[in-house]
């Protein structure tokens, strides 16, 4: 089964730039990453980004807000991940905690 066949929601075309960082990084400074948001559903979205992420790591993401101009704080868990480094970077799919 592809990752097309486990989609229970339906996807939203979404191109919007997001902040996020790791939740609980070993690191005494907790450094923050851009990436960018490709689509989003009720369960989750799709993440481009420069910086590798892993399977299962939970990462804090600021969700951008458009209509208010704001963001809004979750918890997403990488679900999986794609190398595509060779086209400047990786995307990632993720699954809202909170």
């Amino acid at each position: 089964m592809d990752r097309e066949d486990r989609r229970i929601a339906e996807r939203h075309g979404l191109e919007k730039e997001v902040v996020y960082e790791p939740s609980a990084s070993l690191e005494q400074i907790q450094r923050k990453h851009y990436g960018k948001m490709l689509n989003i559903s009720n369960g989750g979205f799709c993440l481009k980004t420069e910086t590798p992420l892993t399977r299962s790591q939970i990462i804090q993401v600021q969700m951008p807000l458009p209509e208010i101009k704001s963001s809004l704080p979750t918890l997403a868990e990488v679900c999986w991940v794609v190398d595509q480094a060779n086209l400047g970077g990786y995307t990632a799919g993720l699954r809202y905690l909170i």
